[in-house]
Order: structure tokens, then C-alpha cells, then sequence
């Protein structure tokens, strides 16, 4: 398993020939899970209190609707136990939804170039690329936030690029177009190609396709709330 996890960052066709033959998600998904988590909970609690701060310069009407309802307080004051929690349960939800939904569009893809293969086979390749997604990407903004001394403006997307609020339109809409999950979705899509026996551009058309659909689909409802 430790190989595999090892194959999808250094040699994701090779990777995608092994699972054709031995397919295998639930464990590495619970590991990539584990690893997540460790690299992301220790800084949960400064992220949510900074993000709380940063709330009430950037959206103040937001903070005054809150203390209105009488939630503000008890939101502010959450013990650490529970931003802990409310975190975990957070990514496990999004993570696992994240598996098959996307795992159902790849499979979807895959029909033009193959008939060839199941969901499984799919989902696993799919699981081993969030390695590289969740876990090395929780590790990379973990050491930002290490070196800058803050949570605030720490980002791996192309929000990067431009100077804007991450509270702002443009910076929500920007934060779905993720360079690390790009990257995922490369090895992705050299993976697929070698388990589905297809060229490589076909693969990583499949791949960078789903990519760039999902990071509409979350920019454009990002804009909605």
C-alpha cells in the first residue's frame, strides 16, 4: 500500500497497471484520511479563530446578523474539543463524498475512449491521486502556516495569483481552482491510462476534465453564499 502511495507521485502509469490487476481504495482512503487529518488538526483551531477575526473587519453586517440571533458568543467561544470535531467530521464527509462522486464522473469519461473497467478499478485509482490532493496538500499548507505564523491568506490555489480577500467573490471563486489538486489530477489521469490501457492524452483529458468541471461547479456555488 505504502508503495502504491509512493508510485503516484513518482510514477502514476506504473501505479494504474498494478491496480488494473489488483484494485484496492478502502485502506489507502483511510490512511490518506489519517494522514489528512494529522497534518490539518493541530492548526484547527487557530484557523477557526483567525477566520472568525478576519470575519468581523471584512463582513461586520455578517457578525451583527449573528449577534442578533444570539450565536455569536457560543460560536467565538467554541471549546477546542469541538472545532476538533466539527473538523474532522468536516473533511471525513467531504472526503468521502469527494471519492465517489468523482470516481462516478472518471468512470463517466472513461465510456468515450473505453468500455473497458468498473467503478472499482476507478475508484481506486481515483484514491490513491488524493494523496497528492488531501494529504501532501495538507502538508504544504501546514508548513506555510508553520513558517508564515498564520492561517490567514495560506492557499494552494490560484487565488495565489492575485491580490484579493479569500471573504471576496473573486477569492471564492478562485480558491476551487486548486494547483495542488491540478497536479492530482495529472497523476490521475496517468494512472487511468494505465489502467484502462489508453494513451496518455486520453487519460489526462478524462482527468483534467472532471478537474476543471468540479472547481467550476464549487467556484460557481462558492459565489451563492
Amino acid at each position: 500500500m505504502i508503495r502504491n502511495l509512493i508510485l503516484i507521485v513518482t510514477d502514476p502509469s506504473s501505479l494504474g497497471k498494478r491496480l488494473r490487476e489488483k484494485p484496492s481504495w478502502l485502506l489507502p482512503a483511510f490512511l490518506i484520511l489519517a494522514l489528512t487529518l494529522a497534518f490539518t488538526l493541530p492548526y484547527a483551531p487557530k484557523a477557526f479563530h483567525e477566520s472568525m477575526e478576519k470575519l468581523k473587519v471584512e463582513k461586520p453586517e455578517v457578525v451583527q446578523r449573528l449577534k442578533e440571533a444570539g450565536r455569536w458568543e457560543s460560536m467565538i467561544n467554541a471549546p477546542n474539543k469541538t472545532i476538533l470535531m466539527r473538523t474532522s467530521l468536516g473533511i471525513a464527509f467531504a472526503y468521502a463524498f469527494s471519492l465517489f462522486v468523482t470516481s462516478l464522473l472518471l468512470l463517466l469519461g472513461l465510456r468515450f475512449f473505453t468500455p473497458e473497467g468498473n467503478f472499482v478499478r476507478v475508484l481506486s485509482v481515483y484514491t490513491h491521486s488524493t494523496f497528492i490532493s488531501y494529504s501532501l496538500g495538507s502538508l504544504v499548507k501546514s508548513l506555510i502556516i508553520f513558517l508564515k505564523g498564520t492561517t490567514i491568506g495560506v492557499s494552494t490555489s490560484l487565488a495565489l495569483l492575485l491580490p484579493v480577500s479569500s471573504f471576496s467573490k473573486v477569492g471564492r471563486f478562485l480558491q476551487a481552482f486548486d494547483l495542488i489538486g491540478l497536479w492530482a489530477a495529472v497523476a490521475c489521469g496517468l494512472a487511468l491510462a494505465g489502467a484502462f490501457n489508453l494513451r496518455k492524452k486520453d487519460g489526462l483529458s478524462v482527468a483534467l476534465g472532471v478537474w476543471l468541471l468540479k472547481a467550476l461547479l464549487v467556484g460557481g456555488l462558492s459565489l451563492l453564499f
